[in-house]
């Protein structure tokens, strides 16, 4: 049982402090009120519980003198701050129980601001006011300022240029860069951004932990906030825009006078000073990980700080919704579009034999082979760099890049004529039928896969391969089915292929300027007038497809409404469209009797009463067997 001593706040319900009293086992040395507390009475070995409030509280910490004795916070009403700063439990009887398991009181990092104790946060900037509660004012009075803070993030946010000089081991580092505001904690446990980027840190490391956010867009601090509601963060997996450093001492400047924060109290100033306290303050903390020591200073994405001409874009004007991307960025991606736009031998070669394999498959009704053919096709490329260009309106880029289509579809159609001319096949296969009834579903592939071929190109990190599977996946069987059609002289098929083609090569290279313009490759001046004319010509070769996506869904409703339905001479199974207009219906009946001619014609008049409108029929019999 350890020894101790007991301060109140004397403003506390007198029978509340004579009910407390009498429970604690064991009793103290003394009770006695706030104002009677004298350090020089006291030893480093001593324990002081202390039942008081926020403000009484700090005056307490302030005042604690070089080899002060160990200090234990019980909950009270008025203590928010500091029961927040250090895990104070709710209950004053677990406090008790923290206090007498405890084996010791470690050192408790206290933080100080241009030579003021700050217990819990510091905030820089007026955009990140939205993290902070002003103390003092009643739980719906914050909310309401929050909400009315987070609205106002999203009307006018601007980067603010900060000077930051911070201590790195012997080395002292300057950073030169902007941010939207600076996020500043002693230890990471009492907040909860911090806990979850950063949860290796203690409680006593001797270090100040600073978050700046230096978004380039809105777009992406809506994301971060949707991941951070309803996703876990992984340690290390930190978005780009946020950058931490832990370290001893720091120093942030401004060139104008800058709002921030202190423990929720707004103050404002052009240099902020932060530092360690030197004194060795020990409070027992409720903190579970208090005991976990990460007294390594670390920096995490300070890199990836703007600077330079990025620097002053950002802080030249408001925050895009959309992120720009750097020069950097632009100069390696237009390298390479570039470099995929021209008509090489080897991007004719793997057209060629693309082509081949796809017809191959086509004609086997082989799926393997068809995807086999689309893992090699290298039509990613040039159609990226047409959709780089028409965003940009480079007509340098649109004119290589339609160029190495047209001869890629040149070798397509040649080795697709010449295979079907000497395949002696000449029937419709599924994999034949499936790319020349075109609808709204493979629109839809073709967009996924303009957006995962232009998102794959922005990121190195992301293998261009699976883009390009994508991408062939919605382009190269159609044309293979093209060749076919154009040798068998079947204008059906031809047409319908071509349609898909075309479809998906338009859905493409829109979905892929889209994705480059969100990415920030292209302001939306420049953007206008070539997203304009995707967009045309997409509604123009889009606009049948609508028809036989309705012709699908009226088959399938048709297939759904017949399959399984019992009529006077039998059960109706494996009902199958064959053509719409006229209606033609391929229908297997089982009967439990033989039928006759005349029951035939019966049975076509009894399908047409369901379906409402006259039919042609191909009709298959069924007949059950009994024993």
């Amino acid at each position: 049982m350890k020894n101790y001593h007991l301060f109140f706040d004397p403003n506390l319900d007198e029978g509340e402090r004579k009910n407390f009293f009498e429970k604690l086992d064991p009793q103290p040395e003394s009770i006695q009120i706030l104002e009677e507390l004298d350090w020089s009475s006291f030893s480093k070995d001593e324990f002081l519980l202390l039942w008081v409030n926020d403000i009484q509280g700090k005056e307490i910490l302030k005042s604690y003198p070089e080899e002060g004795p160990k200090l234990i916070f019980l909950p009270h009403p008025e203590l928010q701050l500091i029961a927040r700063s250090i895990g104070v439990p709710v209950s004053k009887e677990t406090a008790f129980k923290n206090f007498q398991d405890a084996e010791e009181v470690p050192q408790f990092d206290l933080l100080e601001i241009n030579g003021k104790l700050c217990l819990n946060s510091l905030v820089i900037g007026d955009s990140l006011s939205v993290l902070y509660d002003t103390f003092g004012k009643g739980f719906f009075e914050n909310l309401k300022e929050r909400f009315a803070r987070f609205f106002k993030l999203f009307k006018r946010v601007k980067l603010q240029k900060f000077r930051i000089t911070y201590q790195s081991g012997e080395e002292e580092k300057v950073l030169e860069t902007a941010a939207m505001g600076v996020l500043a904690v002693p230890h990471c446990e009492s907040n909860l951004l911090f806990k979850r980027l950063i949860p290796q840190s203690g409680l006593d490391d001797s270090l100040i932990h600073i978050i700046l956010v230096s978004p380039k867009s809105l777009l992406s601090i809506i994301y971060f906030g949707i991941k951070t509601l309803f996703f876990s963060i992984k340690s290390n997996t930190i978005p780009d825009f946020l950058s931490y450093i832990s370290t001893s001492k720091i120093s942030i400047e401004t060139e104008e006078p800058i709002p921030f924060a202190i423990d929720g109290e707004e103050q404002q100033g052009s240099k902020i000073d932060l530092q360690l306290a030197e004194k060795n303050v020990r409070i027992l903390s409720g903190f579970e990980s208090q005991k976990t020591k990460e007294t390594k200073q670390r920096e995490i994405n300070v890199q990836k700080l703007p600077k330079g001409t990025l620097l002053e874009a950002l802080t030249g004007s408001h925050l895009p919704w959309v992120r720009h991307a750097t020069t950097e960025e632009f100069k390696d991606l237009f390298t390479l579009l570039r470099q995929n736009a021209e008509a090489s031998g080897s991007f004719l070669v793997l057209m060629a034999l693309s082509t081949l394999i796809a017809t191959f498959g086509l004609f086997g009704d082989s799926s393997p082979v068809v995807i086999g053919a689309m893992i090699l096709a290298p039509l990613m490329g040039p159609i990226i760099s047409l959709a780089m260009g028409v965003l940009r309106q480079d007509g340098s880029l649109v004119k290589n890049s339609l160029r190495t289509i047209f001869f890629g579809m040149l070798i397509g159609l040649f080795f697709a004529v010449l295979i079907t001319w000497i395949t002696p096949l000449k029937s419709l296969n599924s994999e034949i039928i499936a790319r020349i009834r075109p609808n709204l579903l493979d629109l839809g592939v073709a967009v996924a896969a303009g957006i995962a071929g232009a998102y794959a190109h922005s990121r190195e990190e992301i293998a261009k391969t699976l883009a390009g599977v994508a991408i062939s996946v919605a382009l190269v069987p159609p044309l293979a089915v093209v060749g076919i059609g154009l040798a068998w002289a079947n204008w059906n098929v031809f047409w319908g292929a071509a349609l898909l083609y075309g479809t998906n090569l338009a859905g493409i290279v829109l979905a892929a300027a889209l994705t480059f313009l969100m990415l920030g490759y292209s302001p939306f001046r420049l953007a206008t007038k070539g997203l304009l004319l995707s967009v045309i010509i997409f509604i123009l070769v889009t606009a049948p497809l609508v028809l036989s996506f309705r012709n699908m869904v009226a088959e399938n409703d048709l297939i759904q409404n017949l399959s399984g339905k019992e009529i006077p001479h039998g059960l109706m199974r494996e009902v199958n469209v064959l053509e719409m207009s006229p209606l033609r219906l391929s229908v297997t009946i089982l009967s439990e009797k033989e039928l006759k001619e005349s029951d035939y014609l019966e049975i076509k008049r009894e399908i047409e009463s369901v379906v409402g409108e006259p039919i042609e029929l191909e009709l298959t019999l069924g007949v059950k067997v009994f024993e």
